[in-house]
C-alpha cells in the first residue's frame, strides 16, 4: 500500500462488499453531496451478485433491494442530491433509504465521509469502518481513506472512539442499543503498518480543533493534501510541525490564499467531487465491478508530520481550511502512527510530484460566475428553511410549502418538477402555500418522496442550480410502493423469471443487466406449465432444505402478487396484458397451495 496516482486504487463499494458467505445487516453511510446512481451501486454491491456491482442482472438489482430495504441509511447534507439524467423510474426505490442533515450552509456544513457496515455470517458477525474524503459520486477524483475490520487476531485492538461515533455523532441512524455494545467490545486490525491513535469528529456547528493536541510537538518535517486552503487553516498546521510544510492543493485555492514560512505549496488538477456516474463508463466494464476511471482532481485531505522514523498522519474529511480543521462544519477525521517507511515515503514523494504554482490570470467572467454561485447557494440555503409535504388527490400531485417569510424568493425563480417527470417544471411563487407538479394523480408505482428542485438567480450572469430531495409524502404506504414500483420493473416480460428465481434459486436474467431495457413478453410454456414444473412435491423439498428461508420467500411472493397484477392491468396491448393476467391466474393457486401445505406440515 503506497500513496500514488494510478496504482492502489480501490472503490469503496470494493472495500465494502461482503465477503461470500455474508450478508449485511447494517449500513450507514455519511456523505456531503450524493448521487443516487451511485447510491444504486452501494445497493447493488452491498446486497446483489458478490461477483457484480453495476452489471447485476434485473433480478439481482430486485434482489439486492429486499436485501438492503431497511438496513441501508445514508447521512448527506441537505440540497446536495445530485440530479440524476436516468434511471428515474426505479431510483424511488431509495427514498426511504436517505437522510438529510439540515445544515444550514451559511454557517456550517455536514461534510463527514463515513462508512459502518454490520455483516452476518452463519454464527458470526463482523464490522467494517472506512473514514476518508471520498463523497457518494461519481467523481473521479483522488481521495484517500482508511479501511478497519473487526478480528480477533492477536494484534487487532479495541477503539471506543467508534462506539462513541456511532451512538452520538450518528445518531440519526438508531443504531440498536445491542448493535452499540458489539462496537464498544469489538476489536479492531488496521492495514499493515498503521495504528489507530483517534478517531475524531465534530459536530455541526461546533468549534473545535483536529490539531491542537493531536500531532507530534515540534515535527521536523510535514506535508499536506488539501484542495481547498485558507490561511487560517494554514496557520493552524504550522502549530503541530517545528519544520517546513509542504502542501498540495490546486492552483485556484493558491492564487486566493498567500501562504506563511515554512509552507512552500505545490498545486494539481482541481476536484470535481460532485461529478455524477457515468453510465456509459459503467456499461464497458468487464470486471463487474463499480469503475472508477483514472483520476481528474485532488479531494483527498491528508496532514503528515514526522520526527525521525516516527509519523502521525490526520486523514479525512477535513478541508485544510478554518471551516475544516476549527469549526464548525461536522467532519470526521482519523489520527494515526504510521510505521510504513514506504508509505510514508510515498507520501511525502506524492505531493512533491505536484507542479510549482504560477500565477494566475484571474478571469473576470468566471470571478463573476463564482460570486453568483455563492449568492445563490445562499439563497437556497433559506429556501431550504422551509417545510414541505407532499400530497396526491384527484386533482393532481402537490407540492405543499410552509417558505420563510421574506421577500428572498424574489432574487432568484425556485422550481419544483414530479421526479420521474423531471421536465415539467413549475414556478414557485413568492407567498404560495401549494404548487401542482402533476394534474392528475401518480399511480402507486410512481409514488416518491423524492422532489427535483432548481434556482435561477434573477441577475447577472445568470447561474442556475438544480437538485433532488427528499420531503414528507402524506398518505402512502411505502412498502406498498416499493411492491408496485418492483412488480412494473420486473414487468410481465420477466415475470416468470421472476418466479423462478424465488422458487429455485435460477436467475432466468442472468446475462442482462439491470440497466437493460425489459423487452416485450417472449413466448414462454404454455398455459399449465407452471404447475407441471414447480410441483407441490418439489416446493416442498425445497422448504425442508430451508425452511425459514422458503417461508419468507412464499410469503414475499404471495405479497407481490396484487402488485404484479396491478401493474398487468396497465398494459396498453390487449394480448400482452391478457396473456400476463393468465400468468398470474395460473399462479396465485399454486402458490396459495404451497402456502396452505407449509401451513399443514408446520
Amino acid at each position: 500500500m503506497t500513496f500514488g496516482r494510478d496504482e492502489n486504487r480501490q472503490s469503496i463499494m470494493g472495500a465494502l462488499k461482503p465477503g461470500r458467505d455474508q450478508t449485511v445487516s447494517r449500513a450507514i453511510i455519511t456523505t456531503y453531496s450524493l448521487d443516487l446512481v451511485a447510491m444504486l451501486g452501494l445497493v447493488l454491491s452491498l446486497g446483489g451478485d458478490p461477483e457484480a456491482e453495476f452489471e447485476n442482472s434485473p433480478l439481482g438489482l430486485v434482489k439486492a433491494f429486499e436485501r438492503m430495504r431497511g438496513r441501508l441509511v445514508v447521512l448527506h447534507q441537505l440540497g446536495r442530491v445530485i440530479a440524476p439524467a436516468r434511471h428515474r423510474s426505479i431510483l424511488p426505490l431509495l427514498d426511504t433509504m436517505v437522510h438529510a442533515v439540515s445544515a444550514d450552509e451559511r454557517k456550517a456544513s455536514w461534510h463527514p465521509k463515513i462508512a459502518l457496515v454490520r455483516y452476518e455470517a452463519a454464527r458470526s458477525a463482523e464490522w467494517r469502518f472506512w473514514i476518508g474524503s471520498r463523497n457518494l459520486t461519481g467523481s473521479t477524483d483522488l481521495d484517500a481513506g482508511l479501511l478497519l475490520v473487526t478480528s480477533n487476531d492477536r494484534p487487532a485492538k479495541t477503539i471506543p472512539d467508534i462506539a462513541d461515533l456511532a451512538e452520538n455523532f450518528l445518531r440519526d441512524a438508531a443504531i440498536p442499543s445491542a448493535e452499540l455494545d458489539e462496537l464498544r467490545s469489538a476489536r479492531w486490525l488496521p492495514p499493515p503498518g498503521i495504528s489507530v491513535r483517534n478517531i475524531l469528529w465534530r459536530e455541526h456547528g461546533e468549534k473545535r480543533s483536529f490539531l491542537s493536541s493531536a500531532m507530534i510537538v515540534l515535527g521536523e518535517r510535514a506535508c499536506a493534501v488539501s484542495p481547498f486552503i485558507d490561511r487560517t487553516g494554514l496557520d493552524e498546521l504550522l502549530k503541530a510541525s517545528a519544520g517546513d510544510i509542504m502542501m498540495l492543493t490546486t492552483d485556484m485555492a493558491a492564487a486566493n490564499c498567500v501562504p506563511p514560512q515554512r509552507i512552500s505549496l505545490r498545486v494539481d488538477t482541481p476536484p470535481e467531487p460532485d461529478a455524477p456516474v457515468s453510465l456509459e463508463q459503467q456499461q464497458e466494464a468487464s470486471n463487474g465491478e463499480f469503475l472508477e476511471p483514472p483520476s481528474t482532481g485532488i479531494h483527498a485531505k491528508l496532514f503528515a508530520v514526522s520526527k525521525g522514523a516516527r509519523t502521525v498522519l490526520l486523514l479525512g474529511s477535513a478541508n485544510h481550511t478554518k471551516r475544516g480543521l476549527l469549526g464548525p462544519n461536522a467532519e470526521a477525521v482519523a489520527l494515526l502512527d504510521v510505521a510504513d517507511e514506504a508509505l510514508v515515503t510515498s507520501l511525502y514523494e506524492f505531493v512533491a510530484a505536484g507542479l510549482e504554482p504560477s500565477p494566475v490570470e484571474r478571469d473576470a467572467v468566471a470571478v463573476e460566475q463564482e460570486r453568483a454561485k455563492r449568492n445563490l447557494d445562499a439563497l437556497i440555503s433559506r429556501f431550504l428553511e422551509a417545510r414541505l409535504q407532499l400530497r396526491s388527490d384527484a386533482a393532481g400531485l402537490h407540492l405543499e410549502l410552509d417558505a420563510p417569510d421574506d421577500d428572498f424568493m424574489a432574487l432568484a425563480r425556485f422550481e419544483a418538477a414530479a421526479f420521474i417527470e423531471n421536465e415539467a417544471w413549475m414556478p414557485i411563487r413568492h407567498g404560495a402555500n401549494s404548487v401542482r407538479l402533476q394534474a392528475n394523480p401518480p399511480p402507486l408505482s410512481e409514488q416518491t418522496a423524492l422532489v427535483n428542485f432548481r434556482a435561477t438567480s434573477a441577475g447577472e450572469p445568470p447561474v442556475s442550480r438544480t437538485w433532488v430531495q427528499a420531503v414528507e409524502i402524506a398518505g402512502v404506504d411505502m412498502e406498498k410502493r416499493d411492491r408496485a414500483l418492483l412488480a412494473r420493473y420486473v414487468g410481465a416480460s420477466r415475470f416468470r423469471d421472476w418466479l423462478r428465481s424465488l422458487l429455485d434459486g435460477i436467475d432466468g436474467t442472468g446475462g442482462q443487466k439491470w440497466f437493460d431495457a425489459a423487452g416485450n413478453r417472449a413466448e414462454q410454456e404454455p398455459a399449465g406449465q407452471l404447475a407441471r414444473i414447480f410441483t407441490l412435491e418439489t416446493m416442498l423439498a425445497s422448504w425442508a432444505r430451508d425452511t425459514e428461508a422458503f417461508e419468507v420467500r412464499v410469503e414475499g411472493m404471495m405479497q407481490m402478487l396484487d402488485s404484479f397484477e396491478e401493474a398487468f392491468r396497465a398494459i396498453p396491448e390487449e394480448h400482452e396484458r391478457e396473456a400476463a393476467l393468465g400468468d398470474i391466474a395460473e399462479v396465485r393457486p399454486f402458490l396459495q397451495a404451497v402456502s396452505e401445505a407449509i401451513g399443514t406440515a408446520a
